[in-house]
């Protein structure tokens, strides 16, 4: 972990939060700018660059009920980052108690604190991305989202867990995610960034967009808005995430790649709005791809997500190929337009017939069976689901 350590940094502690939120009820009204008096001075106790500190208020203000509109700020706040903010928004003094203790503590290193017993390191990763939050964890790596101290602008960064480095399979599926993603250009597919494949061989790690949420989190949301009610989204809306996923499937089998574990969690909204496929730590090259990879995959690695995974993905992961997406993407068509929970039953369905009939082929246990293609789908889908609003 040293080594990792040295390379990327550590994510933010307990101690910095509350000292971050101190500051940040301490200045929530205030201009927040890397040249703001107080963001520097935050920035000295902590140990941070001013522009991870700006980055932590605008988090801070995402959820922060009694904030001005313009002053919300940016969501991405990670679990130990929000169990503070809810812990202490209603116990201020308390807050500035603790805080003015921790900061005490931190101009005297040789004190142990509760909160952090060890120094901070400052990240290096990339020699410009510092880090900021842990926000999810995959079979091979450890997503956290960063800052660039140049661009100010925020980033994910993705890094191989430390028990999976010395696993030959894995460090391969991550570099081979890492080719994917930076041979692959559509609106719809996560962006990558950059990386240190060839530069970094026993901590590799990729760059690529901050989301907001993932489908799952938007749709989960939604509901405990409603009450449990399916579908919960907008036709319209529902719509939208359909054929912007299903297009940036089909991108990327015409770059001779399937995705193989398309659903909800691996579909993330951009600050945009935009919504992207991401996690292609299962896809592969499709044997004719001019990249095509020669690695064999262990039959016991991998299979997909539970519903979402074809039936061909559990008798021979090897042998997947396009209509493998199609199945996934049938999948996603129940989970956006139906009443019903997973897994499917069509018997008494309160899908629309016209999205049935799409469903059914999709999902077909014999691929033949199947869609060909994204672009068939999409057409069948288009006629049955004009843009201008549902059947």
């Amino acid at each position: 972990m040293d080594k990792a350590r040295q390379l990327y940094g550590r994510p933010w502690s307990e101690r910095e939060y509350v000292i971050a939120l101190h500051y940040y009820f301490r200045y929530r009204e205030e201009f927040r700018h890397v040249s703001t008096a107080y963001i520097m001075e935050q920035a000295d106790v902590l140990g941070r660059t001013p522009a991870a500190v700006v980055m932590r208020m605008e988090n801070f203000g995402s959820l922060d009920r009694d904030a001005n509109d313009n002053r919300k700020g940016l969501a991405n706040l990670g679990p130990i980052g929000r169990k503070v903010f809810f812990d202490w928004r209603d116990r201020q003094d308390s807050l500035r108690a603790c805080a003015e203790l921790l900061i005490r503590e931190t101009a005297a290193p040789e004190t142990i604190s509760l909160f952090e017993p060890e120094a901070i390191v400052m990240p290096k990763a990339f020699d410009r991305y510092e880090l900021l939050d842990r926000i999810g964890d995959g079979g091979s790596g450890t997503v956290f989202s960063c800052v660039d101290v140049l661009s100010k602008q925020a980033y994910a960064i993705k890094i191989i867990r430390a028990d999976n480095q010395f696993d030959r399979e894995i460090v391969h599926r991550f570099s081979r995610e890492m080719r994917i993603l930076g041979a692959t250009d559509h609106p719809n597919v996560i962006r990558f960034h950059e990386c240190n494949l060839g530069v970094e061989d026993t901590f590799p790690a990729f760059v690529m967009d901050l989301a907001e949420c993932s489908l799952a989190q938007h749709m989960q949301t939604v509901m405990d808005k409603v009450g449990e009610i399916r579908p919960c989204l907008a036709a319209e809306e529902a719509a939208l995430i359909f054929r912007s996923i299903s297009s940036g499937v089909g991108a990327l089998h015409q770059a001779g790649v399937i995705h193989r574990d398309v659903n909800p969690n691996n579909i993330l909204r951009l600050p945009s709005g935009e919504w992207v496929l991401s996690d292609f730590g299962l896809a592969k090259y499709l044997p004719s791809a001019a990249t095509a990879s020669t690695f064999i995959t262990r039959t016991h690695v991998g299979w997909g997500t539970a519903h979402y995974a074809a039936p061909e993905q559990y008798r021979d992961f090897k042998r997947t190929d396009e209509r493998t997406d199609i199945y996934a993407l049938g999948m996603l068509l129940w989970e956006l337009f139906t009443r019903a929970w997973p897994p499917p039953d069509t018997r008494g369905s309160d899908m629309p017939t016209n999205l049935m009939r799409i469903f059914e082929k999709a999902v077909q246990r014999d691929a033949h069976a199947r869609y060909e293609s994204t672009t068939a789908l999409l057409r069948d889908f288009d006629a049955a689901m004009p843009p201008e609003g549902p059947p």
